[in-house]
């Protein structure tokens, strides 16, 4: 408490009110995909977010810039922070009621997730829904595949998954033929299938698969799986997909 009351009373900070400084337009640019492919760094946004980013992966957090407003809030949360007007933060944020809090991180290295169960994304395209996959999997103890999916290092992906593109094992684009060389049970999660709650969970190493929320799984992969296991419904013509994710991956470990 000493310390966050002592920030308060610093008078001779500087304050960062331009968008032509560099940290800004560091910061502007990571908005483009090219920009986070070409530095290899992204930006999480929101108080939360970036704290947990902060206290999970300290190592990847290279700048944590703060709003006035925040930093009267917030500035004891961190060590090192930059601090720039509210009006400028209001300017860059992508959000519509912005916290005050942005981080600029290290992307990750992605490869193969070595873990005993897998959720694979079939060309999963909202990023809202990859997001909270991503962090439904890091919670259920699952590493993760995306073959064609959203950006994962997008703004939404980020807020969506929390700090967890940074703690969960993912690998990108990798073909379902590789888990199965590899010993993996390739479950499909599709309407036609088995329940999944009367069906047998796996006694080995698997891969739970998800498709593109308006086609479904990829035919041929269906045709490779082991098996095909489906959520019941009444009512409804289908789920969304980090809603059936997250059943299929509880429903198969617990």
């Amino acid at each position: 408490m000493e310390r966050f009351t002592a920030l308060l009373f610093v008078t001779d900070m500087e304050i960062i009110t331009s968008s032509d400084n560099k940290l800004i337009k560091r910061l502007v640019k990571l908005k483009q995909k090219k920009y986070r492919e070409i530095e290899r760094e992204f930006y999480i946004e929101g108080y939360k977010n970036v704290l947990d980013t902060y206290t999970a992966a300290i190592s990847s957090v290279k700048e944590v810039i703060l709003s006035e407003s925040a930093y009267k809030k917030y500035g004891g949360a961190f060590e090192r922070f930059t601090v720039i007007s509210d009006a400028l933060f209001t300017k860059i944020s992508d959000t519509d009621c912005a916290q005050g809090v942005i981080s600029i991180n290290r992307a990750p290295e992605f490869a193969f997730p070595d873990t005993d169960r897998i959720i694979y994304l079939d060309r999963v395209r909202d990023p809202g829904n990859v997001g909270t996959i991503l962090r439904t999997a890091c919670a259920a103890g699952y590493g993760a595949v995306l073959s064609n999916c959203a950006d994962i290092l997008s703004p939404k992906v980020t807020r969506s998954s929390m700090s967890a593109i940074l703690k969960c094992k993912i690998g990108l684009d990798i073909g379902i033929g590789e888990l199965s060389s590899r010993g993996y049970e390739v479950i499909s999660s599709d309407m036609g299938g088995e329940n999944v709650f009367t069906s047998d969970k796996p006694s080995g190493k698997y891969c739970v698969v998800i498709g593109n929320e308006a086609d479904g799984i990829d035919r041929e992969i269906i045709k490779s799986s082991d098996r095909v296991l489906s959520i019941p419904q009444e009512g409804i013509e289908s789920l969304n997909a980090a809603v059936a994710a997250a059943i299929m991956m509880y429903a198969l470990r617990y």
